[in-house]
C-alpha cells in the first residue's frame, strides 16, 4: 500500500468517526429502553452505512478541490409552548426614578427661587387654612401632578404624614399657567430631584391653583352683582328704546362669559383669544355707558328748558310729566350701564388682566356719575323753587350703588391681580395617592 492511499484511508476514517460522534450526541436520551428498543433495525444498518460512505466521498471530493465548503448552522433548540404559557412575565424596570426621602421637590427655571415647590406641612397650618371646593377633574389633575409626593421625607408626627403644601413663586402662577415661562429664553423647567415633578403638568396645575384662588376673590361677588343688574334692567328693557339693543346684548354676553369662567376658569385663563375678547367687551361697555350718560344729559337739559317756560300751563305740565318719565327710565339705565362696565372689568381682572388704563376708565365713570347726581339735585332744587306741584322723586340710592361697584373694581385693579403674590395650596392625600381634601390657596403677606 502506497503512502497516498494510506493517507486517504486515514482521512476517510476520521470523517466517518466525526459523523458517528455527531449522531450519537444528537440522539435523545430517554428512560430505560423497552423490550426490543435497544436492537437496531436491520434495514437501518445499510442505510447508515450508505450515509457514512456518502459523507466520506463528499469529504474526499472537497479535499481534492482544496476548498472548504460552508457547513450548515446548527438549528435553534425548539421551545416548549407549554413552558411559554406558564412562565412568569418579564419584569420591566420603572422608567421614572425619584430620589426618595428628599425634603422637598422643586421645579426650577433660571431664577434663584424655584417656580413650584412641594413639601410636607404641619397640622396647624392645615387647621388655619380655609376649605375650598375642588371638582373631581381638578382632583385628578392634582393627583397626577403629585404622583411622587409620598416619597418625600416623612413628617416627624406620623399623623401629619398625609399633609402637603404646594407653593407657587410670587408672580409666576399666571405665566406658568399660560406656558410663558417654558417658552421664554432659558425658561426650561427642571425638576429637582430629577423626575420628581413632571414639568408637562405644571401649566394645568398652576391654572387650577389660580381658579381656586379667583373664585372666592372675584367670581362669587361678581355673580351677585350681575344678577342684581339683570333684575334692575328687566323693567326698563320691557319698553326698549332704539339704543337699548346694544346694552341688552352686552348684558347677555356678560352673563354668558361669566358662566363660562365659573365653570372652567382653569381652561379659559390659558386662552389668549378668550381674554382678548373680554377686553374688547370692556371697550364696548364703556361706549354703551357714555351713550347712556349722554342721553340722560340731553333729557335733563330739555327738562330744565321746559321748567323755565312762562306761563307753565296744563299742557306744559303734561309734557313735563311725559318727559320726566322718560328721563327717569334713561337715568336708571345709565346706572345699570355703569354697573355693567364695572362688571366687565371685574371679569377681565379675574382672568389676570389688571390694566392701569381700566382703573382710569372706571374712575372717569365715577366722576361723570357724581356730576349727574349733582345735576339731578340742582334740577330738584329748581323744581321746588317754582312750586308748581310736580312730583319728581330723585333717589340717590341706585347712584350710590353704582358708585360703590365702580370704586370697588377700580381699587381691585389698583391692588393688582390676586394671583400675583406667592400662593400656597394645602392638600391631604389618602393611602392610594388620591386627593382627599384641599384647602387654600393662601396668598403670602
Amino acid at each position: 500500500m502506497t503512502g497516498d492511499a494510506l493517507w486517504w484511508l486515514v482521512m476517510v476514517l476520521a470523517v466517518v468517526c466525526t459523523v458517528l460522534a455527531v449522531l450519537l450526541l444528537r440522539k435523545p436520551r430517554g428512560g430505560p429502553l423497552g423490550p426490543g428498543e435497544g436492537v437496531p433495525d436491520a434495514a437501518a444498518v445499510p442505510a447508515r452505512q450508505g450515509a457514512a460512505k456518502s459523507a466520506a466521498a463528499s469529504a474526499g471530493t472537497a479535499s481534492t478541490a482544496n476548498v472548504l465548503a460552508p457547513q450548515p448552522a446548527a438549528g435553534a433548540p425548539l421551545s416548549n409552548p407549554v413552558a411559554a404559557l406558564v412562565a412568569p412575565p418579564a419584569v420591566k424596570p420603572p422608567t421614572t426614578l425619584v430620589a426618595a426621602r428628599a425634603r422637598r421637590y422643586e421645579l426650577r427655571d433660571g431664577a434663584p427661587e424655584p417656580v413650584l415647590t412641594l413639601e410636607r406641612t404641619c397640622a396647624s397650618a392645615w387647621e388655619h387654612a380655609p376649605a375650598v371646593h375642588c371638582t373631581p377633574m381638578q382632583r385628578e389633575t392634582l393627583a397626577a401632578a403629585l404622583a411622587h409626593a409620598s416619597l418625600l421625607a416623612p413628617a416627624v408626627p406620623p399623623s401629619e404624614s398625609d399633609l402637603y403644601c404646594l407653593r407657587l413663586r410670587a408672580g409666576a402662577a399666571l405665566a406658568l399657567a399660560r406656558g410663558e415661562i417654558a417658552s421664554a429664553p432659558g425658561g426650561t423647567l427642571r425638576a429637582q430631584p430629577a423626575q420628581s415633578l413632571d414639568s408637562a403638568r405644571a401649566a394645568p396645575l398652576a391654572a387650577i391653583v389660580l381658579a381656586l384662588r379667583c373664585t372666592p376673590v372675584y367670581l362669587r361677588s361678581l355673580r351677585s352683582r350681575v344678577s342684581s343688574i339683570q333684575a334692575d334692567a328687566a323693567m326698563i328693557l320691557k319698553r326698549p328704546a332704539p339704543g337699548d339693543d346694544r346694552f341688552k346684548a352686552l348684558l347677555q354676553d356678560l352673563t354668558r362669559y361669566l358662566r363660562e369662567v365659573e365653570e372652567n376658569h382653569a381652561g379659559v385663563i390659558r386662552k389668549p383669544v378668550f381674554v382678548a375678547r373680554v377686553a374688547d367687551f370692556c371697550v364696548q361697555a364703556e361706549a354703551s355707558w357714555r351713550a347712556a350718560i349722554d342721553a340722560v344729559g340731553a333729557l335733563r337739559g330739555r327738562l330744565q328748558s321746559q321748567l323755565a317756560l312762562e306761563p307753565f300751563d296744563a299742557g306744559a305740565a303734561a309734557d313735563w310729566a311725559a318727559l320726566w318719565q322718560e328721563y327717569e327710565s334713561r337715568r336708571r339705565l345709565a346706572r345699570c350701564a355703569a354697573r355693567m362696565l364695572a362688571g366687565w372689568h371685574a371679569l377681565r381682572l379675574s382672568l389676570g388682566e389688571a390694566a392701569p388704563s381700566a382703573s382710569a376708565v372706571l374712575r372717569g365713570a365715577m366722576d361723570s356719575l357724581r356730576a349727574a347726581v349733582e345735576a339731578d339735585a340742582a334740577l330738584g332744587r329748581a323744581l321746588q323753587a317754582r312750586a308748581l306741584g310736580l312730583a319728581a322723586p330723585l333717589d340717590k340710592e341706585p347712584a350710590q350703588l353704582a358708585l360703590g361697584e365702580l370704586l370697588h373694581t377700580a381699587q381691585a385693579i389698583d391692588a393688582g391681580f390676586a394671583g400675583e403674590p406667592e400662593l400656597r395650596l394645602l392638600l391631604r392625600l389618602d393611602a392610594l395617592g388620591r386627593i382627599a381634601d384641599v384647602r387654600g390657596p393662601l396668598a403670602a403677606d
